[in-house]
């Protein structure tokens, strides 16, 4: 079967990406790795220093690209990621390094998430989906929760 994409993509790779630039990026690959079961798409290049140029990782249907920082260019991301069992896979976080953010907890947004930081400054958090709501309902739980603060 063919690659469905248009051929101006890249195949296999999300029509938007996130791309990661942070020192030492293969460790947040292997993090991801270890803990979302990110798989890599091919093999990482490495510039001439031995600095990572470029590294795809896919979790799910989407890309993530990696690279190591050039003197000013640091560019961690924020991710969010629903993932069959929150809890255990921010257990999986912190075992594997990651410094925890905000435990996951249910949300008035049906959403019951945290967030933790890996290794190099990067937020993933982390969701299972628990309850679907119409957007009113959002609406009246959200402007709750900024009354009760």
């Amino acid at each position: 079967m063919s690659d469905p994409r248009p051929n101006w993509m890249a195949p296999e790779r999300s029509r938007v990406s996130t791309f990661i630039v942070v020192p030492d990026a293969m460790r947040v690959a292997r993090f991801a790795e270890k803990v979302f079961d990110a798989t890599p798409v091919g093999e990482p290049l490495y510039r001439k220093d031995g600095a990572l140029w470029n590294h795809e990782i896919r979790i799910g249907e989407c890309s993530i690209l990696l690279g190591d920082a050039q003197p000013g260019m640091i560019r961690p991301g924020f991710l969010y990621i629903h993932v069959p069992d929150v809890d255990a896979t921010f257990a999986r976080a912190v075992k594997n390094g990651a410094r925890p953010i905000m435990h996951p907890d249910a949300r008035f947004y049906g959403d019951r998430d945290g967030g933790v930081e890996d290794m190099a400054g990067n937020l993933w958090w982390i969701a299972t989906h628990e309850r679907d709501l119409t957007p009113q309902e959002i609406e009246r739980a959200a402007r709750a929760e900024e009354d009760s603060r």
